[in-house]
This record gives structure tokens, C-alpha cells and sequence, in this order.
């Protein structure tokens, strides 16, 4: 994929802070982004198979329930992406998220 493909993909507010709650949370059902995200079904779906088809995310059942993460070869092949959730999201809405993903459970 190329670079400017990632960049455009990634420009979403919702698919920005998917990523910033899998990065820091290793993996994470749908449910709990559901409440984080305050998305219905329909539009967390669309932003996650949208994330999964350029292989950005992995989804890994669970009985009910997908547990999503970043994809490790992803992250490898693109450490910009890396360095912008490292560095560049420490603060606002992405902080918040992060605050919620505490006391959520699936």
C-alpha cells in the first residue's frame, strides 16, 4: 500500500482513535469500542473492515465476540504510523479514550 494511500486512510478522526486504543490496549473487542466511540454497529463495522481490508488491523475471534489489533508486520513496514501513535496523540479526545478503556470490559 502506498504511503499516501495509509495517510488518506488514516485521516479519519473514528479510524485514528481505533488505532490509538489498539496500540495502547493490545487488543480490544468491538464492544468496547462501540462505548468508547459512541458509534452504532454499522459505522464502527465500516471503519474496521476498512482498517482490515488494508491489513492494518487483524480480527481474531472470541466465542461472540472479535478482538481487534494492529497488525505487527504493519506498524514494521510503516514506523511512521508508529512514531504518530507513540508521540502525536497524547493528548484531547485520544487521552479521553484511553481514560475509558479502564473500566470497560467485554
Amino acid at each position: 500500500m502506498e504511503i499516501i494511500d495509509i495517510l488518506k486512510l488514516i485521516a479519519d478522526k473514528n479510524r485514528m482513535r481505533i488505532l490509538n486504543i489498539l496500540y495502547n490496549k493490545n487488543k480490544t473487542c468491538v464492544c468496547i469500542l462501540e462505548e468508547i466511540l459512541e458509534l452504532n454497529q454499522s459505522n464502527l463495522s465500516r471503519h474496521l473492515n476498512k482498517l482490515k481490508k488494508a491489513e492494518i488491523i487483524i480480527g481474531e475471534k472470541r466465542v461472540q465476540w472479535v478482538d481487534y489489533r494492529i497488525s505487527e508486520k504493519f506498524l514494521e513496514e510503516n514506523y511512521f504510523v508508529k512514531e504518530i501513535l507513540e508521540g502525536r496523540l497524547d493528548g484531547g479526545i485520544f487521552l479521553e479514550d484511553l481514560e475509558k478503556t479502564k473500566y470497560l470490559e467485554c
